[in-house]
């Protein structure tokens, strides 16, 4: 229309990372333009990762932006963390700034929901619920494909989320010599198993060193299994008895007690940032016999085992080494004591660390040592591997060293789907994705099958839920896709009385009333 009576669509502020996230950077851009294709004004920017951070977390001042987020084995925090109430506050991950009284009821009936049937219908309709409100957008799920040597390794799994790096691999995984190494890129900073403040490097090697009580298990569709626990017991909704292998030992030679348990997860509540507000439902935690502790539960907790008996944040330590330690000292060398399948021998910070095999572990490693070698970059990564310097890579490698590494004759890549989705998130708070008609049809503008083929290089699938499909018994595939057809959103913009100038430029509907932004972004709205 040449004077449409409607006012222009404000322009949208895309935020994202830089070029040092290659895949998120080249399909941000690429959906940037589709959204000027039909008719908004874009503004482009993307940050280095702390203004990125701050942008999105903190000031909220941002209106579309994409993420690479919501990890683990439970999908508790894939549904918490976007879109509850509680992680509005500053900081949180509800950078949608999403409130919804019914899905704040779900969110809390799926974790009371002991019954694995009962909670599995919940998590299914909350995920419709996120999809079908567009509160996110999803996109794809990368593959965490991990290259190792078929001439020096054999026996290899790689599993979800983890690849090479998962514990299941680490103890079945063979080697020649008996030694078996690995590279990464990602610093590694401190086998510290009580600080929050880890990177993915630390967590893979500190669930080597430090036993859980459980695991997620790939061959349980990944729930929980007993590890160090014999067994886990309810004998009622709010009671959970645990009972220790017999024979474990601390690296030291001391034995593992059901006191060094109690220590732990009392430790942990007191000190471990990202522990206390997971655990808000344990109230009590004592031990009945050497090898027996009782964990009694405020109201029933459908995530105790997955996120607390089996979560990286429950790591047991020893009460002799840890006892008395002030909360601000510093975890060095001489405290690296865990009961895991290794035991800490060296570590060179930015170089090289070194594990041997705890003899007599429950789940002895095949191989006698590990060697971890730290590289510059993601190229030096993929040399030394080609170059049969080490054994395997235990990190994520960009789609472009991994097509290079797919062609040598040597080497084999083990795929591992992510547990963390890639997804699109929309600034609620104020226009123009406040108004649910634009972020429907937002939702047809994504070129999902492109950016698998071309961002990623096939190194990944599309998907049309919140959680990765393969975490089978979670997620939901039977929501229907938001196929990508640029014609249906512009149409379903047209349906709701919007219109479009002789320049091309999006007009709200000449009736239509903007929303005013919130005055607080980190509160629910008034």
């Amino acid at each position: 229309m040449d004077d449409p009576d409607g006012e222009p669509v404000p322009e949208i502020v895309y935020e994202n990372l830089d070029p040092d996230a290659p895949i998120r950077y080249w399909y941000g851009e690429e959906h940037a333009n589709r959204l000027r294709d039909i008719g908004f004004e874009v503004d482009y920017q993307s940050r280095a990762l702390d203004a990125h951070l701050e942008r999105l977390f903190d000031t909220r001042d941002y209106d579309y932006s994409v993420q690479r987020w919501l990890d683990g084995f439970d999908p508790d925090n894939a549904l918490r963390t976007p879109a509850s109430e509680a992680t509005l506050a500053e900081g949180g991950g509800n950078v949608a700034g999403y409130y919804d009284e019914e899905y704040e009821e779900l969110l809390s009936d799926q974790r009371s929901a002991v019954d694995e049937d009962e909670r599995q219908a919940i998590v299914h309709d909350m995920q419709e619920k996120l999809v079908t409100e567009h509160v996110l957008h999803p996109i794809i799920v990368q593959d965490r494909a991990m290259p190792y040597r078929t001439d020096a390794v054999s026996n290899v799994r790689g599993t979800l989320e983890d690849g090479l790096a998962s514990i299941w691999n680490m103890i079945q995984v063979e080697s020649e010599d008996g030694t078996l190494s690995a590279a990464s890129h990602e610093d590694l900073t401190s086998l510290d198993p009580v600080t929050g403040l880890v990177t993915r490097a630390n967590r893979d090697m500190i669930s080597l060193v430090y036993d859980r009580l459980m695991h997620a298990d790939p061959e349980q569709e990944y729930m929980p299994e007993p590890w160090a626990a014999e067994s886990v017991e309810w004998p009622d909704d709010t009671t959970v008895e645990v009972t220790l292998r017999e024979g474990m030992e601390w690296h030291d030679g001391e034995p593992v007690t059901a006191e060094d348990v109690v220590f732990t997860f009392e430790y942990h509540e007191e000190e471990n940032p990202d522990f206390g507000g997971l655990a808000e439902n344990l109230d009590t935690v004592e031990a009945e016999t050497d090898l027996d502790v009782r964990f009694d539960l405020s109201e029933p907790d459908a995530i105790f085992e997955s996120v607390i008996l089996a979560g990286r944040n429950s790591s047991l330590i020893p009460q002799h080494v840890w006892e008395g330690r002030e909360p601000d000292e510093i975890v060095d060398e001489e405290d690296y004591v865990g009961s895991g399948p290794f035991q800490f021998e060296s570590i060179s910070l930015g170089e090289e660390l070194r594990l041997s095999a705890h003899g007599g572990h429950h789940h002895e490693p095949n191989v006698d040592e590990f060697i971890r070698v730290e590289t510059a970059d993601a190229s030096s990564t993929a040399s030394v591997v080609q170059g049969g310097e080490v054994d395997m890579v235990n990190f994520d490698l960009p789609p472009d060293q991994l097509v290079t590494l797919e062609d040598d004759d040597d080497i084999e890549l083990e795929s591992a789907l992510m547990t963390s989705i890639h997804y699109g998130v929309m600034n609620q708070r104020r226009e123009p994705f406040v108004n649910d008609t634009v972020r429907h049809a937002t939702a047809h503008t994504i070129p999902r099958e492109e950016i698998v083929e071309i961002g990623a290089d096939g190194f990944g699938q599309v998907i049309t839920s919140t959680l990765s499909p393969d975490l089978e018994f979670w997620y939901n595939d039977g929501i229907d896709p938001y196929e990508y057809d640029l014609e249906r959103a512009m149409e379903i913009l047209a349906d709701d009385g919007f219109e479009w100038d002789t320049d091309g430029r999006l007009h709200y509907p000449p009736d239509y009333e903007m929303e005013e932004e919130w005055d607080d972004p980190n509160q629910p709205p008034s």
